[in-house]
């Protein structure tokens, strides 16, 4: 189904909005529309995948994807490492990471984040018009690491200050500041 040239547009946009593009270009085309929900996009170094070794089958490891990238709540996701598990075993760690971050891109959607890059040891976090941020714990933050670096542009763009380096740790702190900044509370 995909050949060489679509394989280099899923690489240049990543796996989950090359399929979102594709499914409202297929929609577009049979003429149905729809209110469509904001997607966050997360660029954050880190391997994202499941890789050949541990999903051997090519339209098995596709579907896959698609059911991470379409899963609408952590109850979803928590379907779909249990049928992982109970399908392949333990899944690795770039599998794990795939999984987390799906939940994380499910928070920003919640509370209204865009898009999450991380540059080196900094994140840039671009809220929605409407983001569920309270703007009081925003301004704290922002002062109380002033020094380290983080800043909030009139552009609506915070820039923090990154600790972590492990995939799992930088997961992690990334939900951490999103919880501080949500006005309504993050569910564990």
């Amino acid at each position: 189904m995909l050949g060489g040239e679509q394989s280099g547009h899923i690489e240049a946009v990543g796996f989950e909005l090359y399929t979102s593009m594709l499914e409202a270009a297929v929609k577009e085309l049979k003429g149905e529309g729809g209110a469509e929900k904001p997607t966050a996009a997360l660029n954050l170094g880190i391997a994202l995948r499941i890789d050949e070794s541990y999903v051997e089958e090519e339209n098995q490891r596709l579907r896959l994807y698609k059911k991470v990238a379409g899963a609408s709540d952590a109850k979803a996701l928590a379907d779909i490492r249990a049928e992982l598990e109970d399908r392949y075993g333990k899944p690795p760690d770039a599998t794990v990471y795939l999984l987390e971050a799906a939940e994380l891109r499910l928070e920003c959607e919640r509370i209204g984040v865009a898009q999450v890059d991380r540059k080196r040891g900094e994140l840039q976090i671009r809220f929605t018009e409407h983001a569920a941020v309270d703007p009081e714990r925003l301004m704290m933050l922002v002062s109380r690491n002033a020094k380290r670096g983080a800043q909030f542009t009139p552009q609506g763009l915070l820039k923090y200050p990154l600790a972590a380096v492990r995939p799992d740790e930088i997961l992690l702190e990334i939900r951490e500041l999103l919880a501080n900044l949500s006005a309504a509370p993050i569910p564990a």
